[in-house]
């Protein structure tokens, strides 16, 4: 009884070492010593207790003792209770850990969840194989940092996961689920029961990183979530090196697919067998540029490049540090850092060398289609299927290739990918985001909002469920619906200036220009020489009759050559062809269009989404001029590009609508003219109505016919109902006021 009490305690004992020295930030030695003393007590103990009794007098010599006045009976009675009373506590320990009571890692409050609701998909063929069966499914989920000092430890920890994942996603057979989803279980203190059945999976990984100096430990367990059996576990204390941490990597891997019966190829052991570098410090700075770059934010993104060239510098042979310098120049062009042409050559360059190193290397051609993506270079499609066809389980590589789709006009060929990348990844605000834009492209915009209504779900936190929100609904003509979620956006990322240029548009498309010109007033003071702020305060001033300073934004803005976003190049251009017409000059105004758009001259026009409406303001000056070949010519391509499918489609591309009925009208073809106008309006197109029709030259023939002008009476009337319930709701609070004046003026870098 004494050594079984023994060997109780002292595991009891060696569990507490193991919680407290991470919190006190104890070398790895005490536990070490600990053990040792432990173990050298066993032997004595037990020899005491043999020679030994314990009586009402005191401690005696066995062979002194009266037996008669022996409590030996309740000496092991005793010493039975303090086993008993000692197994409880451990399994109490054990249940608290298992809750999370003892994780040391992040802080940050559990996320809560709800039922999904899944955004109703539009039939379309399969393109790729189904996923794999449930028996094979796995979540990593996120490893519990036991590391205790600076913030590299955490990103040190989340690197190691990433890594792994990584590596179990390129395993045909697995079906892993990817890191946004896991992540969002950080401190959890759900079951592993209730985590299974949330993430879609039969199976969990769990685990713990603790690194002290040049040490690391790590421990991990494979755990059945439908029984809560342990399937497999291991722990790991070494040497901090960059062969350690790829060799932990690989065994857990390996043990991973014997576990769930998977057959590894040839390819896949080989590949799981790489060592892409030998240089230690090399591979955390690419842990740290792959933790920054998920960050986002200027700031985060100019330290994730930083972290990647010194990778390059520490090893020229390291194929990751190439592929994340790209990474984190690319999302700078995605985030409004860089024009893609600013980053092409560095970012060529490294994906360039990155395919010397390793021509199969995923990631690298998974970055060169988002590369070719934002240059407008052909390739961009072969690229990502390439990436998926070397790692088919990357549910990141599906979520950027479905997006460049749906911009490039093809939201059907996006879904499918959509819909797989969603059983991968079912709690990524960022997927959710993609699929609202795709189903608002496929013309689907109650399945849209549902996908937006999702991410606020998961992340109320998350800017991506409001204002693309408020796209969805201008899109369909729900204006004081747009107005109420553009303005929850602002509230949320107080920093995105370009939801407070939307406010204004709403606004002055609402016809309540008190309200836009306080809106415009205050972004005027925080921000200057941005296109879209610019954009949306040309356009307002050309509403309410102030030519002049509409004129002088457009002027500065194509001086500048400020970027297109989102239209504001078509507000610029329009202008510059209202002042030809003002000044009875539309030759002049040919030769603007012909310095800033000169595709759109020659024998055969290139008519894009960012030209669409270019194209008809330039072929309204050129019948004017009595070039009637070339206006046949320009309108006509025109009207096939706008026939496209899915070519206006989405709340991206809502102030395309009115092209078509544009184009008819200047052709002379007027009753086909109102039909479309007449479509357009019964279908939701409210975007630029008035700029588009009451105040647009492309519609002169047009202005005084009744058909014409029913159609404006009843856009006006649709337009002051929608105004009176967006004063409702600033009445009743539902829509905060304007924000108090920025002190931080923010200006283009051009």
């Amino acid at each position: 009884r004494v050594g079984a009490a023994y060997v109780v305690v002292s595991w009891l004992i060696l569990q507490v070492v193991d919680v407290v020295a991470p919190i006190l930030e104890l070398p790895d030695w005490v536990a070490r010593v600990v053990l040792l003393i432990i173990v050298i007590g066993f032997i004595p103990a037990l020899l005491f207790a043999w020679a030994f009794e314990l009586t009402p007098q005191g401690v005696k010599r066995e062979q002194d003792v009266d037996r008669s006045d022996s409590t030996t009976r309740k000496t092991g009675q005793k010493l039975n209770r303090i086993i008993i009373g000692v197994l409880a506590l451990i399994i109490l320990l054990m249940g608290a850990e298992r809750a999370g009571m003892f994780q040391t890692g992040s802080t940050e409050p559990p996320a809560e969840f709800v039922e999904s609701t899944h955004p109703p998909a539009t039939p379309a063929p399969a393109t790729r194989p189904l996923l794999n069966p449930a028996d094979k499914s796995i979540a990593v989920l996120p490893f519990t940092n036991r590391s205790r000092g600076s913030e590299n430890t955490r990103f040190f920890s989340d690197g190691i996961h990433d890594d792994l994942l990584t590596q179990l996603s390129k395993i045909h057979e697995l079906k892993v689920i990817s890191r946004t989803s896991v992540m969002a279980y950080r401190d959890t203190t759900k079951n592993m029961r209730q985590i299974g059945e949330e993430l879609g999976v039969s199976n969990l990984l769990e685990g713990g990183i603790q690194q002290a100096g040049d040490r690391v430990r790590i421990n991990m367990q494979l755990i059945n979530a439908r029984t809560d059996e342990h399937l497999w576990a291991e722990t790991w204390d070494r040497t901090v090196t960059a062969e350690n941490l790829f060799e932990i990597q690989r065994e857990v891997a390996r043990a991973i697919a014997a576990a769930l019966q998977t057959t590894l190829t040839e390819e896949e052991n080989e590949e799981l067998g790489r060592q892409p570098t030998t240089n230690t410090e090399a591979y955390q700075a690419v842990l740290m540029s792959r933790q920054l770059v998920r960050r986002d934010g200027f700031n985060a993104l100019t330290k994730a490049e930083e972290y990647a060239r010194k990778a390059i510098a520490l090893d020229p042979d390291y194929v990751d540090a190439y592929t994340s310098l790209s990474v984190a120049l690319t999302a700078g062009v995605y985030l409004g850092m860089y024009d893609a042409g600013d980053i092409a050559a560095e970012a060529r360059a490294a994906l360039d060398r990155a395919f010397e190193i390793d021509a199969s290397h995923g990631g690298a051609w998974s970055s060169l289609g988002v590369l070719k993506s934002q240059l407008g270079e052909p390739g961009s499609d072969e690229a990502f299927e390439k990436a998926l066809q070397l790692e088919p389980g990357n549910s990141d590589t599906m979520t950027v290739y479905a997006n460049v789709l749906q911009r490039n006009g093809k939201p059907d060929q996006a879904l499918p990918l959509l819909e797989q990348a969603r059983e991968l990844d079912p709690l990524s605000p960022t997927l959710l985001f993609v699929i609202g834009r795709t189903l608002g492209a496929l013309q689907d915009s109650k399945g849209a909002l549902e996908a937006f209504k999702r991410v606020r779900e998961i992340d109320p936190s998350s800017p991506l469920g409001y204002g693309p929100a408020g796209g969805s609904y201008y899109a369909v003509g729900q204006l004081d619906q747009s107005v109420f979620w553009i303005r929850r956006g602002l509230e949320i990322d107080p920093e995105d200036y370009e939801l407070a240029g939307w406010m204004v548009f709403l606004l002055d498309t609402l016809e309540d220009f008190t309200g836009a010109r306080e809106w415009s007033d205050w972004l005027n003071d925080w921000v200057t020489n941005e296109p879209q702020p610019m954009a949306m305060q040309a356009h307002h001033h050309y509403l309410v009759g102030n030519f002049g300073i509409a004129l002088q934004y457009a002027n500065l803005a194509l001086n500048l050559g400020v970027p297109d976003r989102w239209n504001s190049d078509g507000v610029f251009m329009r202008i510059k062809r209202d002042e030809a017409l003002a000044n009875g000059a539309p030759a002049a105004g040919i030769e603007v269009f012909r310095k800033h758009h000169p595709q759109l001259f020659g024998e055969q026009p290139l008519i894009t989404q960012n030209n669409l409406l270019q194209a008809v303001d330039l072929a309204l000056l050129l019948k004017l001029t009595g070039r009637e070949q070339e206006t046949g010519i320009l309108l006509a391509t025109a009207l096939e590009a706008y026939d496209r499918p899915y070519f206006t489609t989405g709340g991206t591309k809502a102030w395309l609508v009115p092209a078509k009925a544009e184009a008819l009208a200047i052709l002379g073809r007027d009753q086909e003219a109102l039909d479309e106008l007449r479509r357009i309006i019964d279908k939701g197109w409210r975007v630029y109505w008035r700029w588009e029709t009451d105040l647009n030259p492309n519609f002169n023939g047009l202005h005084e016919h009744p058909e014409f002008r029913a159609m404006i009476e009843e856009l006006e009337e649709d337009m002051r109902h929608q105004r009176e319930k967006v004063f409702e709701m600033n009445a009743q609070g539902q829509i905060a006021p304007l924000p108090p004046t920025r002190t931080d003026k923010q200006s283009s870098s051009l």
